[in-house]
């Protein structure tokens, strides 16, 4: 029984030294099974050991007091890097979206430990650092195979974004198949089954996306640009089904009983919402953009699933379907 105290006073104080919100007592008895009092005598057993608590202020009107630990002795030989931790939080991101929970909680006390046993001069430099990492990448709606990168590219594009500073590499355009130089504003890196950098040219209005794969001779130039204050990449980002941006549109899917299971298990975008029916079946709900990316999927549930709405993708749909069957009768 005293090695389990011990053992819970120690994940109690990289938690509390981890923690950038800080731990309240309600986290304290939730995380350790305990009682109010049992986890007062904790909290204080960690202070008595490890060093004074510090109290965190929190913006979000949460007027439980925070606290966290200030003394550096959990961490004096280790030192992770905000880009290292910004790395691991887009892995968790991805394996929640992939359904791996388990995987992704064990990845995100991982994430904690880290937290605790880095080395750094200035906590608030290091929170500031990562938050801004973090506000920066974003997941697409779908996973999918990584392309190779031009080595350091990605860190490249990290500390522009941090340091609000445009950056110019030459660009291998789709469509015209030739290289053409770009000056891009970058607002954030955004992954799905491709890698895009997302940001704004000095002529157009709104975001645009870069494939980073058809990206190369990149470099940081020294001039600055005001970030928009409004512009959310989580929320550029959940306007689409993939990463094609459009002007999203209401879909309502409706699958049929066997395959409902399947189907209710499965997020489709982070916005819908499902209802189930009384001849078992299962009507999704969800508005994104990306009508092609939609389609392309759906083909993946073939009769199992009905496209109720809008009009125009059931339709874009069919002629996709027809054109498949056309080709391969050719064949």
């Amino acid at each position: 029984m005293r090695y389990e105290r011990l053992s819970g006073l120690l994940r109690l104080a990289i938690r509390l030294q981890g923690s950038h919100r800080g731990v309240t007592l309600a986290d304290i008895e939730e995380e350790f099974s305990v009682s109010r009092r049992t986890a007062e005598r904790m909290r204080d057993a960690v202070e008595a050991t490890f060093g004074p608590l510090e109290t965190v202020d929190t913006d979000n009107g949460d007027r439980r007091i925070h606290w966290r630990l200030c003394s550096p002795t959990l961490h004096p030989f280790v030192q992770v890097s905000p880009e290292e931790l910004a790395d691991l939080e887009v892995t968790v991101g991805s394996l929640d979206r992939a359904g791996l929970a388990e995987r992704a909680s064990r990845l995100r006390d991982l994430a904690v430990k880290l937290r605790a046993a880095s080395r750094r001069h200035s906590r608030e430099e290091f929170d500031i650092a990562l938050a801004s990492f973090m506000e920066v990448e974003g997941l697409a709606m779908r996973a999918g195979p990584r392309e190779r990168l031009e080595d350091g590219l990605l860190s490249l594009l990290r500390s522009a974004i941090a340091a609000h500073h445009k950056v110019e590499f030459d660009y291998l355009s789709r469509g015209s198949e030739r290289w053409v130089r770009r000056r891009v504003r970058p607002y954030g890196v955004l992954y799905g089954n491709r890698a895009f950098l997302v940001g704004r040219t000095d002529r157009g209005k709104d975001p645009m996306l870069w494939r980073l794969a058809n990206v190369t001779q990149a470099r940081v130039t020294d001039e600055t640009f005001e970030r928009d204050p409004a512009f959310d990449l989580r929320r550029y980002a959940q306007r689409s089904f993939g990463t094609f941006q459009e002007n999203p549109v209401d879909v309502v899917l409706r699958f049929d009983a066997d395959a409902a299971p399947d189907a209710k298990a499965f997020q489709f975008h982070p916005s819908q919402t499902v209802a189930e029916n009384g001849d078992g079946s299962l009507t999704v709900h969800f508005g994104a953009g990306g009508v092609e990316e939609i389609c392309w999927h759906l083909v993946t549930w073939g009769h199992s699933v009905t496209i109720l709405k809008p009009l125009s993708l059931r339709q874009r749909l069919a002629e996709m379907c027809s054109a498949l069957a056309v080709h391969h009768r050719r064949q």
